[in-house]
């Protein structure tokens, strides 16, 4: 079983691990290693927002009880990314 999430990650699986293979043009092909999709799902999060944080232009306002705390916001897409990698795992036959 192997699903395309993106041009850069395929997750695929074996009997033990749900695997995440990271290929981007021009450097290794990385393999990272999950007992459970909702690591996976945590990991491909965090690591999409320090990859989004590095290139992003930060502004100082005085903020509002209204904003939502960056563990929440990471929370949030962490729970949507593992809910959208169940039914693709669901369509596809998975582990």
């Amino acid at each position: 079983m192997k699903h395309q999430l993106d041009e850069r990650f395929t997750l695929s699986s074996d009997s033990y691990n749900w695997i995440l293979v990271d290929k981007q043009k021009g450097k290794k092909t990385r393999w990272h290693f999950f007992p459970s999709i909702k690591q996976l799902s945590f990991f491909l999060g965090e690591l999409k927002a320090k990859e989004s944080l590095g290139g992003a232009k930060v502004v100082l306002r005085n903020f509002s009880s209204a904003t939502p705390s960056y563990s929440s916001v990471i929370e949030g897409v962490v729970n949507k990314l593992e809910h959208y990698i169940n039914s693709i795992i669901k369509r596809g036959g998975g582990k």
